[in-house]
């Protein structure tokens, strides 16, 4: 039992990895090559190189696998595994030859075939033949087991977890296989509770459960479990990896989802009210378009379509066509993941390779997405937004919000009005203290080249408005000013601007006078040392007549260029320049009334807004287009070559001649999301049950769990899953009844050991013989750690990305690059953020799902960078720290007793007698004969690290 620290101090375990995840990875990666790779040479390839090109060009044919690695006239164009030595990326990143000649490929293409190349270039495509391609069998592909419909029955009288027993018993028994006996108490109790809540169980819980291990107290801890809100979080969890949700967007614009935590919160409260699946799944697809009968309900309707909207989306796409296509096939995509087993979005480009879905039902899917809006308008310039939708309140609330509203209106525009008022006094005070002879040419009156961008943003400029070249360079822009001279004499020449960061350094100012030139150049990043509005360029002699030109350009500059105005002022001499006493004090007088008045209003309007009503509730959620209309297919996938018109519908694999949807209502999504669990019920509640049994027994009875098509793994036990499925459907879709059933099977509740003789028989476990032993997720080693320091809070969080604006990546000045994660957020791993692209440290190690995609089951990882991080990061420093601070409170520094509670908390159970001599020796060798309480504590939570980062904590048993 103590073999897992000792290997902690000397070396780090290696795994072996199962034959059915590397089967789940390469069908990963040839969806990866559908959707991804084969589209762009198709499109932008095919023409030259391929066997229906009219002449193949370098000899190169890239329509085949075979074509690929052979190469052409220069060579093999790739080498699997290793992007930076393969032609093909040279090509594309414009580095040796230029392909395609018609123009560079986006980036985020480029790294997708460098992603394809690193990852062994997995390419299904058969040799390239000319061939006559067969329409689909339908009669033959419904034999599938996947389309078969559910049987009528289950044994009567059997409950769903004697079935599983027996079933599981009878395929062992035809192998001759022998099952492990049940797994000890506190493996067991340990087990369930990471499984049905993500938390681990105190030295308390662990302890009465050893003290009476009976079949009435496990129940009653299930029911206790099941009953608990952190199930919701648990379980929410395993379905946020499937419906890939996220925070932001990622991709190219990293935008802030802010409304999305209320999607993530309506799953974690759908798991935990148990909400019959079916329901869940429609109000998912099409909850904005379902009846609801109190406000409450409409709410959770609104906001259950964030399923739809929290993919990750290419938003600065100029092509806004290409866009909404691509959104499309995300939706689809995810859907028939998450929902069907089926890879869908592999009919987008062709008929799917393996699967009996042609590309007219692909579009005729996508007739019903296109027709949903996602999109809405523009963040800024090219950069594409989203949709948001009010959601229900209370008639008090929105009577609040109408006075606020009225009142803030109000003040606003007196604001407004005492604004001009103080500036227009202010000027008249400007214009008196420095005389008659001020001439000030605002920018509205300057001769403009160039498209030059008007702009309020800095504040204190002269006249309506300044412009500014938005570092925009070619063609060179300039804007002129001209002046007459009126009065003969020397004048004092100012150019106006607001200068601050961002801007140029060297903006060049020309003033021309007859046949002379002078150039100054301007530091622009810097105030203006006049008022904060004017540079002097200088002090000039002109005579009555002359026509004086102030030219700004920006030619040779980077920065913004700013231009407000120019202005002219007449020298006098000092006795001259006495002033009214008078007629000076009324205008200050004027001036300091005006500023009186407007910082009262700004009081106001600022006391109004701390005391503001909550803001009306937006919800992360889609609606039907105006304009719903069925979709042309796209030849090869191709938006500007479209083909013919396809109804709006559903799979013919499933519904035949009925899958068009005959007149739908608006885009037809809620008859699709009837038909989900209708029609398609058998399919949708066996891809459901399986996900279950993945998250309780480590594997699915069909491995595979997003794929149940051609390219997925058969069942192990089929006519136990149909069964199940059944169950399922007949208990009003439960998630709890079925998670019930399955925990209390002897099945669940076996030991983890190894027994050769059933090895031999069955070495992938299939048949579950013994429990899989599964390693801690991520979230679950952080919320843990949480928990040992006595710090997490379980509280649900609303937004958690509230402090982002509009992105969460450091490019621009209302932005930040990261937000706080793990011990210092304090919060539920659930209830933090997750930030497509700046996912944590831990978050990566520990396999934590990616969020770009359907993840149905997080690929397991055992790589020395996991031990290396829990011995050596700070959290799990701090984490020992705490554990051991505890310890020392409770029993003394000195007290050696505290290593049955550390035991109990961190493994699950106490140590024995090998425990306490290794922990003996190495505080013995470690202390020698010091009393010093800091070397102490020291060396207890060294040990304790070590304990933190064995294998025996990391995993279940």
């Amino acid at each position: 039992m103590t073999q897992s620290l000792r290997l902690i101090f000397g070396f780090i375990l290696s795994s072996q990895l199962l034959s059915s995840s590397l089967l789940q990875a390469e069908q990963s990666e040839v969806e990866f090559f559908e959707k991804k790779i084969r589209p762009v040479l198709v499109k932008h390839c095919y023409e030259c190189h391929s066997v229906e090109a009219s002449a193949v060009k370098g000899g190169l044919l890239l329509d085949s696998r075979e074509g690929l690695l052979a190469g052409g006239d220069s060579g093999p164009s790739l080498v699997p595994g290793k992007s930076a030595e393969s032609t093909l990326i040279e090509s594309l990143k414009y580095e040796s030859y230029e392909m395609p000649p018609s123009g560079k490929l986006p980036e985020h293409v480029i790294r997708d075939f460098e992603q394809w190349v690193d990852t062994g270039a997995i390419d299904p495509r058969a040799p390239t033949q000319k061939k006559a391609q067969a329409g689909i069998d339908w009669e033959a592909a419904r034999q599938f087991w996947a389309y078969q419909p559910l049987p009528e029955s289950t044994p009567a009288g059997l409950s769903t977890t004697k079935l599983i027993d027996q079933s599981l018993q009878q395929a062992l028994d035809k192998v001759g296989a022998t099952p492990n006996s049940i797994a000890s108490p506190e493996q067991r109790i340990r087990r369930l509770y990471y499984d049905l809540t993500g938390l681990p169980p105190s030295p308390q819980q662990i302890m009465d459960f050893v003290n009476d291990p009976s079949a009435d107290r496990w129940e009653n801890t299930v029911e206790e479990l099941l009953a608990s809100k952190q199930f919701g979080e648990h379980w929410g969890r395993h379905w946020l990896d499937v419906v890939r949700y996220a925070d932001s967007n990622g991709n190219d614009f990293n935008a802030t989802y802010h409304n999305a935590w209320r999607y993530r919160n309506y799953v974690i409260e759908a798991f935990n009210n148990d909400k019959p699946f079916d329901r869940f799944l429609r109000e998912q697809i099409a909850g904005d378009l379902m009846p609801a009968k109190d406000p409450q309900e409409q709410y959770n309707h609104l906001v259950a379509t964030g399923f739809l909207m929290v993919g990750p989306k290419m938003l600065s796409e100029r092509d806004k066509e290409k866009l909404e296509f691509d959104i499309v096939d995300e939706q689809i995509d995810s859907i028939g993941k998450a929902f069907l087993g089926l890879s869908l979005g592999c009919a987008r480009c062709h008929d799917h390779k393996f699967d009996p879905i042609p590309t007219a039902d692909y579009y005729a899917l996508a007739g019903i997405f296109r027709s949903t809006q996602v999109l809405d308008g523009e963040s800024q310039k090219y950069v594409s937004d989203w949709v948001r939708r009010e959601l229900p309140t209370t008639k008090e609330h929105r009577e609040q919000l109408a006075l606020y509203n009225e009142q803030t209106k109000t003040l606003t525009t007196a604001l407004k009005a005492e604004e001009k008022t103080l500036k227009k006094t202010e000027q008249t005070l400007k214009e008196f203290q420095e005389g008659q002879d001020a001439y000030t040419i605002d920018n509205l009156k300057a001769k403009l080249t160039g498209n030059w961008t008007s702009s309020t943003y800095s504040k204190d400029f002269i006249g309506s408005d300044y412009i500014h070249d938005n570092k925009e360079k070619s063609p060179v822009k300039t804007a002129l000013f001209s002046m007459t001279i009126g009065k003969a004499g020397k004048y004092h020449v100012r150019f106006g601007y607001k200068g601050n960061s961002g801007r140029d350094e060297k903006v060049p100012v020309t003033i021309k006078h007859g046949e002379q030139e002078q150039t100054f150049f301007i530091d622009q990043t810097k105030p203006a040392p006049i008022r904060g509005q004017f540079i002097e360029l200088g002090e000039f002699e002109y005579v009555a007549g002359d026509v004086v030109e102030v030219i700004i350009s920006n030619e040779g500059t980077t920065g913004y260029v700013i231009v407000d105005a120019v202005q002219f002022l007449l020298h006098r001499e000092s006795s001259e320049e006495s002033l009214d006493a008078d007629r000076l004090a009324k205008l200050e007088k004027a001036v300091n009334a005006a500023k009186s008045a407007l910082k009262s209003s700004q009081d106001k309007l600022a006391e109004l807004k701390k005391n503001a009503p909550k803001p009306l509730p937006l919800a992360f959620a889609v609606k039907d287009r105006e304009d719903c209309d069925d979709c042309e297919i796209m030849i090869r996938g191709d938006h500007l070559n479209k083909g013919e018109v396809v109804s709006r519908g559903t799979l013919q694999i499933i519904s035949g001649e009925q899958a068009s949807l005959k007149n739908p209502t608006g885009s037809g999504r809620l008859e699709f999301a009837n038909w989900i669990t209708s029609d398609a019920a058998p399919l949708a509640s066996r891809v459901y049950v399986n996900r279950l049994w993945l998250y309780l027994f480590g594997e699915g009875i069909v491995r595979s769990v997003d794929n149940f098509g051609a390219l997925g793994i058969p069942p192990s036990h089929p006519e136990l899953l149909d069964a199940l499925a059944l169950r399922f459907t007949e208990s009003n879709w439960s998630t709890k009844e079925m998670v019930r059933a399955i925990v209390m099977t002897e099945a669940y509740q076996r030991s983890t050991e190894n027994n050769l003789d059933s090895y031999k028989l069955d070495p992938e476990n299939r048949l579950l013989w013994r429990s899989h032993r599964r390693p801690l997720t991520a979230e679950e080693i952080l919320d843990t750690f949480l928990v040992y320091r006595d710090s997490l809070d379980q509280t649900q969080a609303e937004s958690t990305v509230s402090q982002f604006g509009t992105l969460v990546v450091n490019n621009n000045s209302n932005a930040q690059s990261k937000t706080e994660q793990g011990v210092t957020a304090l919060k539920r791993t659930i209830y933090q953020p997750v930030l497509r692209s700046q996912l944590s440290e831990l978050a990566y190690l520990f396999d934590f799902a990616n969020p770009e995609m359907v993840v149905g089951k997080r690929p397991p990882t055992n790589v020395p960078a996991q031990a290396l991080f829990l011995m050596n990061n700070d959290l799990p420093r701090q984490t020992a720290s705490a554990l051991v601070s505890q310890m020392f409170e409770e029993h003394g520094t000195g007290s050696f007793t505290i290593l049955n509670d550390l035991y109990l908390k961190i493994f699950g159970r106490l140590p024995d007698k090998a425990d306490d001599q290794l922990a003996k020796n190495y505080l013995q060798t470690r202390l020698e004969d010091t009393t010093d309480t800091a070397e102490i504590k020291a060396a207890w939570t060294d040990y304790v690290q070590a304990m933190l980062a064995s294998t025996e904590f990391r995993y279940l048993d």
